[in-house]
């Protein structure tokens, strides 16, 4: 009769662990189709200077090509000056005339080493994003990256 909680009990966990596994393998469409569509942020030729004395960020610029539905998106994190990163701080926007929060689609992705997406889906164009992250201290570094996803003519 006790083996029968234990059983149940190991089938609940199984069963957590299949999803969240199914969870991790999904793609996530990043920007809707409605949202890629609003016209790009405008600058009107002021640049401004990103904050750069938090964490350290890595993240390249990505290409997509023609036919790829999905891409991985991988944006490092590393400390500076003993500041442990503070995910509580993590923000990442695409930059358009309405700026979109994507900080909740992406903070289940995120450690404190980065934030690491297998399978990101986006409508075809250019896309500016900017990612920021603070350390313990305070401090808040952000990097501005593109991604421009190919489409068939």
């Amino acid at each position: 009769m006790k083996k029968f909680p234990l059983i149940v009990v190991a089938a609940f966990l199984l069963s957590l662990g299949a999803i969240s596994l199914g969870t991790c393998a999904a793609t996530l469409e990043l920007l809707t189709r409605e949202e890629a569509a609003l016209p790009e942020a405008r600058s009107f030729g002021f640049s401004t200077s990103l904050r750069s004395d938090g964490p350290a960020i890595r993240v390249k610029d990505v290409e997509v090509g023609e036919g790829q539905p999905s891409f991985p998106l991988e944006v490092g994190f590393a400390t500076r000056a003993g500041g442990a990163v503070d995910l509580a701080t993590l923000k990442m926007e695409c930059l358009k005339s309405t700026t979109i929060d994507l900080t909740p689609r992406i903070k289940p992705y995120a450690t404190t080493e980065g934030v690491r997406i297998a399978n990101v889906s986006l409508p075809p164009g250019l896309y500016r994003f900017r990612v920021a992250i603070g350390d313990v201290n305070g401090r808040m570094s952000e990097k501005d990256f593109t991604v421009k996803v190919s489409v068939k003519f």
